[in-house]
């Protein structure tokens, strides 16, 4: 792969991992969901009686726009798929064409149907639903992010891992008074699982062969917004009260970015630059002092003062190797340094302020 645009590069011997990374997801993808058994088992898919084990405060209306964010956002793999074709194309990556191709896209065309198939039990019919899912692929898809090859797969990693979070809280909400329809929830989260493996693991082979690829995904990170909010407004804007009345953990939700994003930096290191990175362009001070400067200071300190920072995000969230606490008097100052460290980082570094009322509370 040749520089293209002063931003993204990848040295030529990536190509060739990152074609063998493909053909190892190829071989090794699982077996998609059975969506014949799905419509056969149309008695087990009502959800009508999930109407009566809502949780309190929430509707029947709740329920259908919270399927109907599900059907309707899948529905529209192949606007996103275009996106990723043409990331690909630009960036001459064939090992992401030909995921998006042979994986990714005939996965996701399963997705959408579950949803179809409970609507269909609280009283919507094939036609109107169907009508619905076309007026959504018609809609112009605006993509939040970059389309270099390393963006999209941590947009991949963002989207997935969310959208597994979702398919999750569905089954748990369908689960009393619907188990099967949980099941066929839960088979659509798997999926999501794998994708979000398959993205992290992409973008964490491209910052390998090239670490000063991280700002772009710092970047992305930033950017990111899930396409339901601009695709399906009506549905899309809900999904945090919705994620609320679900009893969602956002703490978790913060703590899995973190680790997915560790992965995908690779080192302790590159995970304190890209947790800084991303405090500078969100404006988000480290305890008492500017991110800015708290950068500027670790530049001047270099690797060390980094690590620290990336030790300290991994202690916050429970993911620090147990090979980073040394003995001696060396490891006890480090260790309370990190500490201290990790008191004054807010989460919402990452996570934004999707996680703001929660982390207060």
């Amino acid at each position: 792969m040749s520089r293209t645009d002063g931003e993204y590069y990848l040295p030529p011997t990536a190509a060739p991992k990152l074609e063998a990374l493909v053909d190892q997801i190829v071989a090794r993808r699982g077996v998609l969901p059975d969506l014949n058994e799905m419509r056969a088992a149309s008695d087990q898919i009502d959800v009508r009686k999930v109407v009566d084990t809502l949780p309190e405060g929430m509707t029947r209306e709740d329920l259908v726009g919270i399927l109907k964010l599900a059907m309707l956002t899948e529905c529209a793999t192949d606007s996103y798929a275009a996106v990723f074709q043409d990331g690909a194309e630009r960036y001459n990556a064939p090992w992401l064409a030909r995921f998006n191709e042979k994986v990714w896209v005939p996965d996701e065309h399963t997705h959408a149907t579950p949803y179809q198939l409970m609507l269909q039990t609280l009283g919507y019919t094939e036609e109107e639903l169907e009508r619905e899912q076309r007026e959504t692929q018609e809609k112009t898809y605006e993509h939040c992010c970059g389309r270099t090859p390393v963006e999209l797969a941590t947009y991949g990693v963002i989207q997935e891992y969310l959208t597994d979070n979702w398919h999750g809280l569905i089954a748990n909400l369908l689960k009393p008074g619907a188990p099967y329809a949980a099941h066929c929830a839960n088979v659509i989260k798997r999926r999501e699982t794998l994708h979000t493996v398959w993205y992290r693991d992409m973008a964490a082979l491209q910052v390998e062969e090239n670490p000063e690829l991280l700002p772009l995904v710092a970047k992305t990170v930033l950017g990111f917004q899930m396409p339901g909010t601009r695709l399906v407004p009506q549905f899309g804007t809900r999904a945090l009260e919705w994620m609320h009345e679900m009893h969602q953990d956002f703490g978790q939700i913060g703590r899995d970015l973190v680790r997915n994003f560790a992965d995908m930096a690779g080192t302790v290191k590159r995970t304190g630059q890209l947790l800084m990175d991303i405090a500078v362009r969100r404006g988000y001070p480290i305890g008492p002092f500017s991110p800015r400067l708290v950068q500027s200071t670790l530049n001047a300190l270099g690797g060390p003062g980094y690590g620290l920072m990336g030790e300290a995000i991994l202690d916050k969230v429970g993911l620090l190797p147990m090979s980073a606490n040394r003995g001696g008097v060396y490891g006890k100052v480090r260790g309370r340094m990190r500490a201290f460290v990790a008191d004054r980082i807010d989460l919402r570094v990452v996570t934004g302020e999707t996680t703001a009322a929660p982390a207060a509370a």
